[in-house]
């Protein structure tokens, strides 16, 4: 009976070809544990879309309702707080792991020809989940959701020539009002996950085209000079996806979510308090992933320097990691043959840790 099934796929759609050769991908022998990052955060994303469905059955995107809303589903819907708890700590996990994932690539130089674009489409997918996780924590609706919002509003109105526009795309008017979480919450829910949707497919494509390249350590043992492409094409020593990779791809999948099932039980989803518009001497706290760029509003105060923390310093850094491919052509894909990229990088990676210990530290009343 079973076969009868295959053959009917097959004769259609080719579905055992199709996956004789998903399973046939060769992956690099030695680093299998760093290569698992990728699958980790579709796995992650599934869990959050999951959750997120689950979530929406309860939640009310209305300012007045939104908080109330979110204490309902944690309080008093079976197993609302695991997903609340799940949803959070998932997207914080999300983030971290695309950081040391890019972290990886950029240290392995594995974004270089012929891979360019292939770091473009990440760059586009880190970009849309950052933004996710900050939709997403506004829409809870309290107190710190609301003033993160105008905080931010601010923010946007500040960049050239089209902060005016930012700020009433973001409010949906002039004011924070009810058209505000319904803007954040058609954003969150449905623009930046179709997004990510339309690029994973294009990210695991552009994989799958060039080629697992891996570490330099895969590649020691050629002959072949840097400047060659095919020495990149042919690694030491491959292990097959299946099940060699996709073992390996599960048990950091299964051990991450533990994880993460593990802070959603102990630590929960806080909601805070319900938002007061007239508290002006609350301090809105960002999250942890934002803390490094609000704590640059420090180093320049004033309406006159604030463009360059919310404007300029993120807009140059963003653009720079884009263009990273096309910067840096050289052939070495060593750390230790890269000693400027390698030297950069860590003290990036230094200052973005600094300023984020540094920016968790008590903050003095906000300015909207």
């Amino acid at each position: 009976m079973f076969k009868k099934i295959q053959d009917w796929f097959d004769e259609r759609i080719g579905l055992t070809e199709l996956i004789n050769e998903f399973n046939g991908e060769r992956i690099p022998a030695r680093g299998g544990w760093a290569y698992t990052f990728g699958s980790l955060l579709a796995f992650l994303f599934i869990i959050q879309v999951v959750t997120g469905i689950f979530l929406l059955f309860y939640y009310v995107p209305y300012f007045p309702m939104a908080r109330n809303s979110t204490y309902f589903i944690k309080h008093h819907v079976l197993l609302g707080n695991i997903l609340l708890g799940i949803h959070l700590w998932g997207a914080f996990t999300m983030i971290f792991i695309l950081l040391v994932h890019m972290s990886r690539v950029y240290f392995s130089g594995s974004y270089k020809k012929p891979r360019e674009m292939q770091w473009v489409a990440g760059m586009v997918l880190f970009s849309v989940v950052v933004f996710l996780g900050l939709t997403g924590y506004m829409l809870i609706g309290n107190e710190n959701s609301w003033w993160t919002i105008n905080v931010l509003d601010n923010v946007a109105s500040h960049t050239p020539l089209i902060g005016g526009f930012l700020r009433i795309i973001v409010k949906g008017g002039t004011e924070t009002s009810v058209l505000t979480m319904q803007h954040i919450f058609a954003v969150h829910v449905w623009l930046l996950p179709l997004v990510v949707i339309m690029f994973i497919p294009i990210h695991i494509f552009l994989v799958r085209k060039t080629g697992e390249q891996g570490m330099p350590l895969e590649y020691k043992n050629s002959k072949l000079p840097d400047d060659d492409i095919n020495k990149w094409k042919h690694p030491d020593a491959t292990v097959p996806f299946f099940p060699d990779q996709l073992f390996k791809d599960m048990i950091v999948a299964l051990g991450v979510f533990a994880v993460i099932y593990f802070l959603a039980i102990y630590f929960g989803a806080p909601i805070g308090p319900m938002f007061r518009p007239l508290a002006l001497n609350f301090a809105p706290e960002a999250d942890w992933y934002f803390l490094a760029n609000e704590e640059l509003l420090k180093y320049f105060p004033g309406h006159g320097l604030i463009i360059f923390s919310t404007f300029l310093i993120p807009t140059i850094g963003f653009a720079i990691l884009f263009a990273l491919p096309f910067i840096d052509r050289g052939h070495e894909r060593s750390p230790f043959k890269r000693p400027a990229a390698t030297v950069l990088g860590i003290l990036f990676l230094l200052l973005l840790v600094y300023l984020t210990l540094i920016g968790g530290e008590p903050k003095a009343p906000a300015t909207v």
